[in-house]
């Protein structure tokens, strides 16, 4: 058994680095390092669902989710005892598709700050810390603080208009 698990893990390990370098070449980024940029190349990595979680987009989007799934349980709890699993089959469709767009809208905001971020830094590469095996240093925390220190900017700038 440990070995069939092992055998399907290692044939997922080389799908998802074909997958990877595929998708590199498609978008038409370099999938090795040049030797005469090597020592000019910034590698950082950072901890991505833990920088995901602490996004005010996220938590913006759990509280929409949150707030749905709420609705739906007094809509659900509402109707005629005939219909509710039929609505509520619905229902939990509709709930799957919405957390799917809440969560690709809020990784997109996030992308769009660490990158800010790595511009700002001169980073040319972010990568996942479960990506990256080797090297790098981690910037988890201070992109955590980014978002901290973004946040208590937002607030002032509403006040004074």
């Amino acid at each position: 058994m440990k070995r069939i698990l092992m055998s399907l893990l290692l044939i997922g390990l080389c799908g998802c680095a074909t997958t990877s370098s595929q998708r590199a070449s498609e978008r038409n980024l370099p999938t090795k390092v040049q030797p005469s940029n090597a020592a000019e190349i910034k590698i950082v990595s950072m901890d991505v669902g833990r920088v995901f979680e602490s996004h005010p987009a996220f938590k913006e989007a759990m509280e929409k989710f949150q707030a749905q799934l709420q609705d739906m349980k007094k809509k659900i709890d509402e109707a005629e005892e005939g219909s509710r699993e039929m609505i509520q089959q619905v229902m939990q469709q509709q709930m799957q598709q919405l957390g799917m767009q809440l969560q690709e809208e809020a990784f997109e905001k996030m992308r769009a700050d660490v990158t800010k971020l790595a511009k700002e830094k001169k980073y040319d590469y972010v990568v996942d810390n479960n990506v990256l095996i080797v090297g790098g240093k981690d910037i988890t925390e201070e992109v955590m603080a980014s978002f901290e220190k973004a946040e208590k900017k937002e607030p002032a700038a509403v006040e004074k208009k």
